[in-house]
């Protein structure tokens, strides 16, 4: 086995944090450094929660690593990062495909920020943070198995996916990207997929 490159390892938390990990964490750099070394590509930008200023620089200027948005999510889906993340630890980060947002109406996460990191539109209409699309041909109606829990997981409020003809059928604007159509879809492997929009990636993400 090809050793990764340590300067990989050294992105991944600074001299400092080297003495609070545990085993298990040293062990989890050096797979990530290992594995980004396999693929020579760089790793997705990290999903924020909604209101998220853009681009991720300002963000991360912005951004106290108070935790308000953490504690005030009434479904605790918003994870803070630790030392492996680096000069981000302690900002706040969405991991949709074990905890998707649930995408309150009352934006709790949004209002609880006190520096404006997350922020709130003057229309009220916070922003996608992100899309998902369908594989139609995994769908479970492809082999007429009567399936429409994407639809009844979408947010009530936003009612991006509707069924027609007895298929799923996305209203990509109305889309919001929560992931809890992605999470709950009984397909094995998932029918929907989430990604992140080229337009919406800072440039030096993509």
């Amino acid at each position: 086995m090809e050793a990764p490159d340590f300067h990989d390892m050294q992105h991944s938390f600074s001299r400092r944090n080297l003495f609070r990990l545990r085993l298990r964490d040293l062990a989890t750099a050096w797979g990530e450094a290992s594995n980004k070394k396999k693929q020579h590509t760089k790793p997705a930008p990290p999903v924020r929660p909604p209101g998220a200023i853009r681009p991720e620089a300002a963000f991360l200027d912005a951004c106290t690593r108070c935790h308000a948005c953490s504690d005030a999510c009434p479904f605790d889906i918003i994870h803070i990062q630790g030392p492996l993340a680096g000069p981000t630890e302690g900002t706040p980060v969405l991991k949709l495909n074990q905890d998707p947002c649930h995408w309150c109406s009352t934006m709790d996460c949004v209002l609880s920020c006190p520096s404006d990191a997350l922020l709130m539109p003057e229309d009220g209409k916070v922003k996608a943070i992100g899309k998902v699309w369908l594989e139609k041909d995994q769908c479970l109606n492809t082999d007429d198995i009567y399936c429409d829990t994407c639809v009844m997981y979408c947010p009530s409020d936003i009612r991006a996916i509707e069924m027609k003809d007895q298929f799923p059928v996305l209203d990509e604007a109305a889309c919001v990207g929560c992931g809890l159509c992605v999470y709950y879809c009984d397909a094995n492997p998932k029918a929907w997929h989430w990604y992140l929009p080229a337009e919406t990636q800072d440039k030096e993400a993509t």
